[in-house]
């Protein structure tokens, strides 16, 4: 058995001269002296374990920690993965932030077992661990996969699931070239990593239509469709979705009504060009310069040789296919960059191999440590966007939390409401998360799972304790569902003299039974 591929009879002729000086193996020469390298790793490995273990709770980590109290076939927003371990983490290890975020550790460590096992044929003539701990370096010096593989949102098993499909059609490729022809149990691994992606979030079907286009367009791909195994591989990763089809069945499609057709069209910028622009820097940013110049070798260069042509084939349709519907939407929608992590994940495990020399690397890694310790410093210590007169309330609003819950809880008891409501989800879910109280409401004009789980006609006549804040302000919808609203108490959280959120509690009274929306 041989671990680097050879080309596919069938293969395009010009095949062998496009790979003509493509690299095969990591040189010698990109990997930096350890005085640089060891230094650099263990700042970033603090830096990742200050993310995981102090950083402080994400408002949508409180929302899809409630997710896992509630467990359902599916959800509102996402499918259900990431509230199915979320509830099997509180299980195990009990209930708050920690718990959940040590799930985004142990996908981590799979990442990077996949990671070792691509880095270990690509460098067959380097001894030591240097080539892999380079590889594991430049893997958390990207800000995205810093944070991403830190918080716990679904994008951790995104990528984790994602990074599995890659190898094991990359393991899939290989075994083409080998005498005894396609190794199916490969094929079979990666649709269920793939089925296991899409269960995680919808823009997992990306790294299945990845894997189709490669099939139909390339001599060695449509070779698979003369096989029953590619199709049966095919229904298992659609089957597995089911839980998701019958939750939305069941609900009349609100979360394809929602992913399909109500966030089309939605923006925040003032033009298209400011959408473009915002969508391209944050993807180069948050990804690193440097890294994205080595994407742009994997998708754009020549073709590799060995083992990495297996994951460059898969991996260049990959980028240009989300990459391509993520731009078209940004036309007439405001697009998250890391709504399109799918677009790196077939060049993650042998990226190391398209960066040129050891200058990139330490550059990389220095870009990593820099970013990570301002973002981190606004998630620990101090909201640093205060200071650009640009104040994300998003960002805000996870500060000052146990402050937060102990006046909300005091006012509670001193007037024997019923309820504890926010106008927010947002702050609904990171008050849910900091009392570990599942009946914290949202009422609000947003839709979300508070309306599947909250029954107006129950809550009927029941006075509340709101908290607002000047994003949402209570009079959008609280003075309308209650027969009297007052103010009772405004404070504001504070920061080394800094204001960071101004908030205040409305007593409101006799509940009409209607709504949310």
């Amino acid at each position: 058995m041989t671990d680097f591929a050879q080309p596919f009879p069938d293969a395009d002729k010009t095949a062998d001269k496009r790979a003509k000086d493509a690299p095969q193996w990591i040189p010698a020469d990109a990997i930096p002296s350890r005085r640089f390298l060891i230094p650099a790793l263990a700042a970033l490995v603090f830096l990742k374990i200050v993310n995981v273990f102090f950083a402080v709770p994400l408002a949508d980590e409180g929302y899809y920690w409630l997710w896992g109290k509630f467990p359902d076939w599916s959800y509102y927003d996402h499918p259900p993965l990431g509230a199915w371990m979320n509830a099997a983490a509180s299980f195990v290890f009990g209930d708050g932030l920690l718990a959940i975020r040590l799930g985004t550790l142990a996908t981590f460590a799979g990442s990077l077992a996949v990671l070792g096992w691509w880095t270990k044929r690509l460098t067959p003539g380097l001894r030591g661990p240097d080539a892999y701990l380079v590889a594991a370096g430049v893997w958390l010096a990207s800000p995205w996969l810093m944070n991403f593989q830190s918080i716990a949102f679904h994008d951790h098993l995104l990528i984790f699931f994602g990074i599995l499909a890659a190898h094991c059609f990359g393991r899939l490729v290989l075994t083409m070239d080998e005498a005894q022809g396609p190794g199916w149990h490969w094929l079979y691994a990666g649709c269920v990593s793939v089925g296991m992606a899409g269960l995680s979030k919808y823009s997992g079907v990306f790294l299945g239509l990845a894997f189709a286009a490669w099939v139909i367009a390339t001599p060695k791909g449509r070779v698979l469709l003369k096989s029953p195994h590619l199709w049966i591989g095919a229904s298992i990763a659609v089957a597995m979705q089911s839980p998701v089809i019958y939750w939305n069945e069941v609900h009349d499609w609100p979360s394809f009504q929602y992913n399909l057709h109500d966030r089309i069209g939605y923006t925040h910028h003032d033009s298209v060009v400011e959408r473009y622009y915002d969508f391209c820097k944050n993807f180069v940013l948050l990804l690193s310069p440097v890294l994205f110049v080595a994407l742009m070798r994997f998708v754009f260069g020549r073709t590799a040789k060995g083992p990495a042509a297996a994951l460059q084939g898969i991996g260049r349709f990959a980028f240009l296919i989300p990459s391509a519907v993520f731009l078209a939407l940004s036309f007439s929608t405001s697009v998250l960059y890391y709504w399109n992590i799918v677009a790196v994940l077939f060049f993650l495990p042998v990226a190391l191999l398209f960066m040129r020399s050891a200058m990139e690397v330490r550059l990389h890694m220095l870009w990593g440590i820099a970013f990570a310790a301002m973002a981190l410093f606004n998630s620990t210590f101090f909201p640093l966007t205060l200071l650009t007169g640009k104040s994300i309330s998003d960002f805000n609003i996870s500060h000052g939390l146990p402050e937060i819950a102990a006046i909300v809880e005091e006012e509670e008891k001193r007037l024997g409401a019923d309820m504890v409501v926010t106008t927010d989800y947002r702050t609904a879910s990171l008050l849910a998360l900091t009392t570990k109280r599942t009946d914290i409401v949202h009422l609000g004009l947003r839709e979300d799972m508070w309306d599947f789980w909250f029954d107006p006609a129950m809550h009927k006549g029941q006075n509340a304790v709101v908290l607002a804040y000047d994003r949402f302000p209570e009079t959008e919808l609280i003075d309308t569902v209650f027969e009297k609203t007052e103010v009772i108490r405004e404070f504001t959280v504070e920061r080394h003299g800094f204001a960071i959120q101004h908030y205040w509690l409305v007593y409101a009274q006799n509940y009409s039974g209607e709504g949310p929306q």
